[in-house]
């Protein structure tokens, strides 16, 4: 998948969050990238500060993007906000969560 350096820099960023320190986003996000090898799943949880492959039941926001547009809002060749208004971006859940993320970001 081509957006492994950015899951990286992910759990990397999520790996120096003060557990105890203050923190502006509480949630779990699950990712759906779509890439040329298929759907990869990734739980970002910022409740228990993890970054793993797989699939939650319980995720507060859902959000669907493929692969390039992943990359492009990872490395900020786009923002976020216009990747959702272009439909790069699908998400689902507790909107004020996303926006919360994405203002972290």
């Amino acid at each position: 998948m081509k957006c492994d350096a950015v899951i990286e820099k992910i759990k990397t960023r999520v790996a120096g969050i003060d557990p105890k320190g203050p923190r502006k986003v509480l949630g779990v996000f699950q990712l759906f990238i779509e890439a040329s090898d298929g759907t990869h799943e990734i739980v970002v949880d910022l409740k228990n500060l993890t970054v793993t492959d797989g699939k939650v039941s319980n995720a507060d926001v859902v959000i669907n993007l493929k692969d390039e547009d992943f990359i492009a809002v990872g490395t900020k060749a786009i923002t976020v906000h216009a990747a959702v208004e272009q439909g790069k971006i699908k998400m689902t859940g507790d909107e004020a969560l996303f926006q919360a993320l994405v203002d972290a970001i």
